[in-house]
């Protein structure tokens, strides 16, 4: 889904404008964040709300258009996609470009960028925009499933063999946990973390999980519940 670029510049000039330690209490529209595992059905589950909701989807493609609009770096711009390997690629871009590019000014530009999607309203996949929207209007939501389950699951759909999915799926699993620790000190295992946390293993249909979201997002966005 695309979105309106002038408005995302409009909210990332609206957060810069709030205090260090400002929230994002009254977004326009729902705001959801999705950390997923692989082959949960995160991404599918994210696209329907999307479609019920009548919402912007957020994704990495979306994240870097964003920032190249504004002109930023084409390292952060890469940094911006959960799977980076920052202590490597970071060091390796120093010594090619003579550019001292750090964890900070990722976190920086990231949470920036988040935040500013967290004003707009939309659903925002990974990355860490739970941590970043902890204290907002938004509802936080994990959806979790056995490596082995999700390996199956990949597999009947045709995304390779069963034994390959299921190290493909340990590895981004791993990566993604690796992510948000190294960026912002956080365990996606900490459930504390998350409004709620939803196994798919048992989950035939994605639509009943969607279901119940939508009612948990207009509960949080009308003030129904505590933000």
């Amino acid at each position: 889904m695309t979105t309106n670029i002038l408005s995302v510049i409009s909210a990332m000039a609206e957060v810069a404008t709030l205090p260090p330690q400002g929230t994002i209490k009254h977004p326009r529209q729902p705001v959801i964040t999705i950390s997923r595992d692989y082959g949960s059905g995160g991404d599918v589950i994210a696209s329907q709300l999307c479609q019920r909701l009548g919402l912007p989807l957020y994704d990495e493609d979306l994240l870097r258009e964003v920032a190249r609009r504004l002109n930023d770096d084409p390292a952060i711009l890469r940094m911006l996609d959960e799977g980076f390997g920052h202590a490597k690629d970071m060091w390796l871009y120093r010594l090619f470009s003579g550019k001292d590019i750090g964890v900070d000014t990722y976190r920086d530009t990231l949470i920036k960028v988040v935040m500013s999607l967290g004003r707009l309203g939309g659903v925002i996949i990974g990355r860490g925009a739970h941590v970043i929207l902890h204290d907002a209007c938004a509802l936080r939501v994990r959806i979790a499933g056995t490596p082995e389950v999700c390996a199956r699951r990949m597999a009947a759909a045709g995304h390779g063999t069963e034994d390959s999915e299921l190290a493909k799926a340990k590895d981004i699993n791993h990566r993604r946990g690796k992510f948000v620790w190294e960026v912002f000190h956080s365990r996606l295992s900490d459930v504390n973390q998350f409004d709620l946390t939803v196994n798919t293993d048992r989950m035939a249909e994605f639509e009943d999980v969607v279901d119940m979201l939508v009612l948990m997002a207009e509960a949080i966005h009308s003030g129904r519940v505590l933000a």
